[in-house]
């Protein structure tokens, strides 16, 4: 290498280590804090539950954690929650307009004092399911239903009946806090539309939508609110958290040009606009423990009453070897990554000559039934899947709605049978006091801990200054020392310890 060689070589890396010192440091990644803020925390899944390591990975940690295991859950197991029916059912069909069968496609909401109920009616001589009818029924308890003459839809000569909508077949309900007083209530339900090229894709059934001051009187919009094949009762809601309307819709794995095609599925999908979905994408399917005669019928989707960051599905699953369906309990932290919650089904088909043998459908909405109790609307039937338009020696009016009750926030919960602990992630709060929901066996006790991130208890809040809380409790305060302020943690990044004995804990809030 001659003279010029070097120095020409030397100032090019001279130029080059001035232009690596000169330029910005790499931005470090500030992962955030869960805020718990003052929200009702559930157990949907494990999310903000530490996972911990089984062996500390530094002399310091070791010397600060017992064994040296770090934030170890121990002891402890997310469970479904088991739900009772009403013995018979709370809404029979009695009347004229509810058809042949009532329909296992309803919304069940709770407005103001007064329980609300829309449900399906297939009506004599309807064959096709997009023809069947809409009713209303109402009840000041949930328990005693009244059909009142709405006069709206003329059937059998007269407009004395509780119809409210033709056509609006797999139709659900939801109240939008967002629009204007004459669309608070809006509806999706599918309709046939004449066999066209859509994007290549020959597609039947759409989704419609329909807007209502009362949820009485609608008005359907002009244009489908989704181009997309849905054979199901779909579900919508406006997401006051985003600012968006989701839809839950069917789907199929794979999915024919035709729109329909091998195991059904769920599907997602979001809109600025109420009247604009874009294609939606799959988020719940069956796993590899489900036989491939088995599909995800309808998905009674529903947010957690009350809490931040649960969602909830019960959905049908039509098992088609036999012909029934039963229903699963599926869960999700954020509404688009959705599991099933165990195998075995969250309400199961009745003995033979029950009455329910045949399929179970869970309505959409959970609502508040008297103290500490939530009620889902369900519908059984002895007739099976495929034989609602089979002659029958059965009675022609078939169907009716049951209450399916659990313990308020009663879906799932964090269990330990015996002795169990764990810690949540590094969270803020901004409450002032902390509210445990739990029941249990005899001798069920909680107590709880706050600490830094680090595990080492705050002031004051320490296990062993806990006084604890025994057997069942409804949002009770947590005390330390007699005490049950912690609004001097405000802010702060902490974990909180929950030490468990025999009890299942449904929830706690930083109130």
């Amino acid at each position: 290498m001659n003279r010029r060689q070097f120095f020409s070589r030397a100032g090019a890396a001279a130029l080059a280590a001035s232009r690596i010192a000169a330029a910005p440091a790499p931005a470090r990644i500030r992962i955030r804090p869960i805020e718990f803020g003052t929200g009702k925390m559930v157990f949907c899944d494990w999310w903000f539950v530490e996972a911990g390591y089984g062996l500390a990975f530094s002399e310091r940690q070791q010397l600060a954690t017992r064994d040296g295991a770090v934030f170890m859950p121990r002891g402890v197991r997310l469970r479904a929650g088991r739900p009772r029916l009403t013995p018979a059912p709370v809404i029979r069909p009695d009347c004229p307009t509810d058809g042949v069968t009532m329909g296992g496609y309803c919304t069940l909401l709770k407005d103001g004092g007064k329980y609300r109920l829309w449900y399906e009616s297939y009506l004599p001589g309807l064959t096709k399911d997009e023809e069947v009818r809409i009713c209303y029924a109402e009840s000041d308890n949930g328990f005693d239903w009244v059909k009142p003459d709405l006069g709206i839809l003329e059937y059998q000569g007269s407009k004395r009946n509780n119809l409210i909508y033709s056509r609006g077949h797999g139709a659900s309900i939801f109240i939008d806090p967002s629009a204007k007083p004459s669309e608070r209530y809006k509806m999706v339900h599918l309709d046939k539309v004449p066999l066209q090229e859509h994007n290549g894709k020959q597609i039947e059934a759409f989704l419609f939508g329909a807007v209502s001051p009362d949820g009485i009187c609608w008005t359907r919009l002009a244009e489908p609110v989704l181009k997309h094949t849905s054979d199901t009762q779909s579900v919508a809601e406006y997401d006051a958290g985003t600012g968006k309307y989701v839809a839950y819709v069917r789907g199929w794995e794979p999915q024919s040009n035709a729109g329909y095609g091998g195991r059904r599925i769920v599907m997602r999908t979001e809109s600025a606009e109420f009247g604009n979905f874009p294609a939606p994408t799959p988020v719940l399917s069956l796993g590899p423990h489900d036989p491939p005669d088995a599909d995800i019928y309808t998905n009674a989707y529903q947010r957690w009453p009350g809490a931040s960051r649960a969602y909830l599905m019960t959905p049908a699953i039509y098992h088609r070897s036999a012909d029934t369906v039963d229903l699963r309990l599926a869960s999700s932290h954020d509404g688009v990554r959705w599991q099933f919650v165990q195998e075995e089904p969250f309400l199961p088909n009745g003995d033979a000559g029950s009455g329910c043998e045949g399929a179970i459908y869970a309505g959409r909405g959970t609502v508040p039934l008297g103290k500490a109790t939530w009620a889902f609307p369900v519908t059984y039937s002895s007739r099976t899947h495929n034989m609602y338009f089979h002659p029958t020696s059965q009675e022609a009016t078939q169907g009716g709605v049951w209450l399916a009750t659990l313990r308020e926030d009663g879906y799932m919960a964090l269990e330990a049978e015996s002795e169990g602990e764990f810690w949540t992630q590094p969270a803020t709060f901004t409450g002032s006091r902390l509210l445990i929901h739990c029941s249990g066996m005899k001798g069920a006790r909680v107590k709880v801990e706050i600490s830094d991130r680090e595990g080492k208890p705050m002031p004051g809040f320490a296990l062993e200054e806990c006084d604890g809380l025994s057997g069942e409790q409804l949002w009770s305060p947590m005390y330390w020392r007699g005490s049950s302020d912690v609004s001097g943690l405000r802010g702060q990044l902490v974990r909180v310890r929950f030490q468990l004995h025999r009890v299942r804990l449904h929830g706690f809030q930083f109130a």
